[in-house]
This record gives structure tokens, C-alpha cells and sequence, in this order.
């Protein structure tokens, strides 16, 4: 079955990578047909390489021609955009790890950084705003409680989620994260701000201090 019947059929979450690059690359060359060029494009390169290449790195991959190229950078766009705009919107309730991680993967997930993120909440789960703690280096970032709860208290939040993320893809909790979630939970009953989640964000995993395990994700 070719993707795009496969996709009209199942719909494009039962799409492999190879078959949703095929789609958007369309045709082959003499040499070769669109889903042996698509195989090589996911063997050789993953999304956030795709994602992070300019036009003219792209056309430099064999079966991807400038309009292919546009087409990808299109692509990612949207899903960033998707990702921005459902933040925007009332109905969104972050009442399930799962969400926030595919709210803020683009974000989180790509970043050579760590990056701490602070989620105020409303008394139904709803986003009042999404702030940025710290942005520390490949491997440590920088985090205290009254930076947290300075922006909780400026937002009005009943609730908060920390999310960080580990460069190094594996999303298991160290030692440090494992004492400042702590001290911010406790900070956070004595002000009156529950710790809702912490979650940690690897690649295509990530860890919430909530459910006390691990969760791998397709990616």
C-alpha cells in the first residue's frame, strides 16, 4: 500500500518516517525511486537534524531539491506554530505529564541546553503562563526555589510543573534533581503553591517525579 492510501486508510500516526518523507518528497530520480530516498534520508539523518538544516543545506541531500526543502522548513514550522497556538487557548489542561510533554517537545527536546522551565497553573489545570528559569550548559543548568516561585507568585498560580530538559537524551533523575524537587515542593506548601509535576525530558522519554517512573515514547 503507498503511504498516502496508507494515510487516507489509518491516518498518518500508522505512517513510518520513511513514508511521511516520501510523501512530502514525492518523486525519485534516475536512480533512484522517492522510497529508497526516503529510507536513506531517515537512516542518515534524524528529525532534529532536518529540522535544524537551512535550505541550502537541505538541497544538498540527495533527492531533496529546493521546492522539497521549502516544503520541510514549512513543515517544521507548522508543528511549532501548532504548538504555540494550542498554548494560547483555555481549553488546554496540563492534567497529565504526556501533555506537557508534547507541548514542549520542540522546545525542550531539541535544545543542546538545558533548559528550566516553570508551567503556572490555575486551579483547573490551565496554563497562565510558561516561563523560562534558567538556561544552563550541555550538562548542569542553574535552579533555586525563589526564582520559581518569585514568577508562580507573579502569575497567580495555584499550582506549578517544572520541566527540564538532559541534552544527553536520557531522562532518568540525578541526585540534584532528585533535592531540588524536593525543596521545591516543601517551599511550595509553606507558600501555598503545590508542585503539580516535575518532568524531565530526554529523547523520545521523559521522566515525571508524579508518576515515580520513566516513560518511552515513539519518536
Amino acid at each position: 500500500m503507498l503511504p498516502r492510501e496508507k494515510l487516507l486508510k489509518y491516518g498518518p500516526k500508522e505512517l513510518t518516517i520513511n513514508e511521511l518523507i516520501a510523501i512530502i518528497i514525492r518523486k525519485g530520480t534516475k536512480e533512484k525511486n522517492v522510497f529508497d530516498i526516503s529510507k536513506e534520508i531517515s537512516n542518515n539523518y534524524s528529525l532534529k537534524d532536518l529540522f535544524y538544516m537551512d535550505i541550502e543545506e537541505l538541497c544538498n541531500i540527495e533527492g531533496i531539491g529546493e521546492v522539497t526543502a521549502i516544503t520541510l522548513k514549512a513543515v517544521f514550522e507548522l508543528g511549532i506554530r501548532f504548538h504555540k497556538e494550542a498554548l494560547k487557548k483555555e481549553e488546554l489542561k496540563f492534567d497529565s505529564p504526556e501533555k506537557v510533554y508534547y507541548t514542549l517537545y520542540d522546545e525542550m527536546v531539541f535544545s543542546e541546553k538545558e533548559i528550566v522551565k516553570c508551567i503556572s497553573l490555575n486551579s483547573k489545570l490551565n496554563p497562565i503562563s510558561i516561563d523560562t528559569i534558567s538556561i544552563g550548559t550541555v550538562n548542569s543548568s542553574i535552579l533555586h526555589p525563589r526564582d520559581v516561585f518569585k514568577i508562580a507568585i507573579k502569575n497567580n498560580a495555584v499550582s506549578i510543573i517544572i520541566v527540564h530538559n538532559h541534552p544527553s537524551g536520557d531522562s532518568a533523575p540525578s541526585m540534584i534533581d532528585i533535592d531540588i524537587t524536593k525543596k521545591i515542593e516543601d517551599s511550595g506548601e509553606i507558600l501555598g503553591i503545590k508542585l503539580s509535576d516535575h518532568i524531565i525530558f530526554g529523547k523520545s522519554e521523559y521522566y515525571s517525579f508524579k508518576m515515580g517512573r520513566k516513560v518511552m515514547k515513539n519518536g
